[in-house]
């Protein structure tokens, strides 16, 4: 699941890093773009994955 997020993401950031720059404006845009995106990338990549612990059996002896 993490996997597909990451890669929509780096995808995301592809097409915002190859769009042509016209202007000042779409220059920022796209810088801003570029860094949100990394930033959400690099919080998904580093979170913590919350998993269930396996059942231990205990054993009597």
């Amino acid at each position: 699941m993490y996997y597909l997020i990451n890669g929509l993401l780096v995808l995301a950031m592809t097409f915002f890093f190859f769009l042509p720059m016209t202007d000042y404006r779409t220059a920022r845009m796209k810088l801003c773009m570029v860094c949100a995106l990394a930033v959400v990338l690099t919080v998904s990549a580093t979170s913590p994955r919350t998993h269930a612990p396996a059942p231990i059996a205990m054993s009597r002896g």
